[in-house]
Formats: structure tokens, sequence, C-alpha cells
């Protein structure tokens, strides 16, 4: 019986690991600066656009029966360090356990705004970017 209950046990750990469900390779869409710069260009076709940055904040209309699409991203980058003296010293703590030390942390946010303006084809006639870090 003892042999049975682990040989159960046993197949049932190995045949859970065997089944996992495939998972679908990531789509890099990403937008990014360097991904503007470096590969939209003129000419391209609304779905390149699409499958290289992915699909726009805002869709505008334009006179000329084409489209304005607005690309827009903010990311925030967060750093904090602290440090604290052992033993007593000038900063009134007592081997690193009692008050003392400093702690120091930033901030600071990106925001890149990307507007792509398409002809009524879908081509992609010209493209503005902004990016700005504070």
């Amino acid at each position: 019986m003892k042999n049975l209950t682990f040989v159960l046990f046993l197949s049932f750990i190995l045949t859970g690991c065997a089944m996992q469900a495939p998972t679908a390779p990531a789509v890099s869409n990403e937008f990014t600066l360097g991904k503007v710069q470096s590969q939209l260009s003129n000419g391209m076709s609304s779905s390149e656009v699409v499958s290289l940055l992915g699909s726009p904040n805002l869709v505008t209309s334009t006179k000329d029966g084409g489209e304005a699409w607005t690309y827009d991203k903010i990311s925030q980058e967060s750093e904090s360090s602290s440090v604290s003296g052992a033993g007593a010293g000038s900063s009134g703590n007592f081997f690193g356990i009692f008050g003392g030390g400093r702690s120091k942390s930033s901030n600071s946010s990106k925001n890149l705004t990307l507007i792509v303006k398409l002809n009524a084809e879908g081509i992609v006639t010209d493209f503005k970017y902004q990016s700005i870090k504070y």
C-alpha cells in the first residue's frame, strides 16, 4: 500500500510538471525613443506602425482625409539609498542601533510624445516626437 501511494504521488508530480501549457512568444511593440528614431520612417503603412509601436493612444481625423495618431508614454524612475553609521559618532548613533544615518531618494519622470500623420491611404507622411525628462 505504501508503494502504491508513493507511485501515485510521484506520477502526479511528474505529470503535473510535464503538462505545462505552451505560452505564446511575447511580441515586442514597446513604444520607445530608440524605436522611433531608428525604425519609424515616412512611407510606412499604418499596419507597419501598429506592429512596431502598438496601438495609438489617440486617433484624430485631418482635413485632408487622413489621420493623426498620438502616442504618449510616461515613465517614472525612483532611486533610494540609506547609510547608517557603525559605532558612536558625531551623528549620535550608538553602534549603528540608535539614531543617526542618512537616507537619500530621487524621483524622475520621462514623457515621450509622438504624433504620426497618415494620408487617406494609411501611409506615414510625417511624424514629430518630443522627449522630456523632469
